[in-house]
This record gives structure tokens, sequence and C-alpha cells, in this order.
């Protein structure tokens, strides 16, 4: 790959965003995530917590590709894409842990 250094942060941006998704998407509707949010975290940590955790490192390196992106980098497009998926993930997430801890 012949990708510059600068943008190689954006990429990893938009390949942890994705992950998120295809990680939410895969615990979404699974037995155990609708009860007790202390079981779920104990049987199932992964389901519950890769939807948080790699939209937040979507989110971390979406801005720092943004701000290689406006010192001259070509990752505006990857960046911005990544900050769109995580924080969208990352509001899905928080309203589904509120609604886990109100039953």
């Amino acid at each position: 790959m012949n990708e510059l250094p600068s943008t190689k942060v954006a990429t990893a941006a938009l390949v942890l965003g994705v992950l998120g998704w295809i990680a939410f998407l895969g615990a979404y509707g699974r037995p155990g995530l609708d009860g007790d949010v202390g079981e779920a975290l104990y049987y199932q940590t992964f389901s519950v917590l890769a939807p948080v955790i790699l939209p937040l490192l979507s989110i971390s390196f979406g801005h720092l590709g943004l701000r290689r992106a406006h010192a001259g980098a070509r990752c505006r497009g990857r960046s911005t894409t990544a900050l769109v998926l995580g924080y969208l993930l990352l509001i899905i997430e928080v309203a589904r842990f509120v609604a886990m801890t109100e039953h």
C-alpha cells in the first residue's frame, strides 16, 4: 500500500466505525442483552462493550484524521464518514444502556 502515513489514521477510524456497527448488529436482539446490565456485562462482555469502545476509538481517530486533513492530507471524506458512524452508534448505544437500566 502506498498510502500516506497521515491518511492511515482516517482509514483506521473508518474501519473501527464499520466494525462497531457490525458488533452492534451482531449483538442486537441477542438473548440476555434485554435483561440486567450486570448480567450482560458478565456473560457477554464483547457484545456489550464492543459497540461502545469501537465508536469511541472511531471518533477519536476521526477527529485526528480531520486535523490532519486540515494540514493538507487527503482524508477528509473517510474521517467525516467515521465520525458520523461513530457518533450515531454511540448515541444508539447510550440510549440502549439507559433503556436496559430502567428495567
